[in-house]
C-alpha cells in the first residue's frame, strides 16, 4: 500500500498529517517530508503525525521521522505522534528513536498536548 498523506488544519493552529500506508524508502516519503518542510516555511510548526494508519516503515522512514522532528523543533515548533502501532513502536525503542520523538496513544491526546504549547 502506497503512502497516503491527508492533512487537517484546526482552529488552535495545530496541523494534523494523517498517514496511511507505507513509510518506506521512495519518491511518496520525499514528498512527505517536504510537506513537513512547506509547513514550517508557513509557520505552522505544531503537528501532529497521525500514524494510526501505517502498517510499515523501514530505516528511511525512521530517518525522515527524526529529521522532520528536527526541522519543526529548529523552528521553535513541535511535532508528536499519534496512534503508533505496537510493532512500530517497538523498532523506535529498538532504535533509540522513542528517546527523540514524543508519542501519544491517540490524535486527540497529542492535539491537546500541542494546544497548550504556543
Amino acid at each position: 500500500m502506497p503512502l497516503d498523506v491527508e492533512r487537517s488544519d484546526l482552529d488552535s493552529g495545530v496541523v494534523v498529517l494523517s498517514l496511511s500506508g507505507r513509510l518506506t524508502m521512495g519518491n511518496q516519503l520525499q514528498h512527505f517530508e517536504w510537506t513537513v518542510t512547506d509547513l514550517v516555511k508557513e509557520q505552522k510548526n505544531k503537528i501532529v503525525l497521525d500514524l494510526s494508519g501505517v502498517d510499515h516503515l523501514d530505516s528511511s522512514g525512521i530517518g525522515v521521522l527524526v529529521n522532520c522532528n528536527a526541522v519543526v523543533r529548529n523552528a521553535g515548533g513541535h511535532l508528536r505522534l499519534a496512534g503508533v502501532a505496537d510493532r512500530v513502536q517497538a523498532l523506535f525503542k529498538m532504535t533509540g528513536v522513542n528517546d527523540l520523538l514524543k508519542t501519544d496513544a491517540t490524535r486527540e491526546d497529542a492535539i491537546s498536548a500541542l494546544s497548550g504549547n504556543s
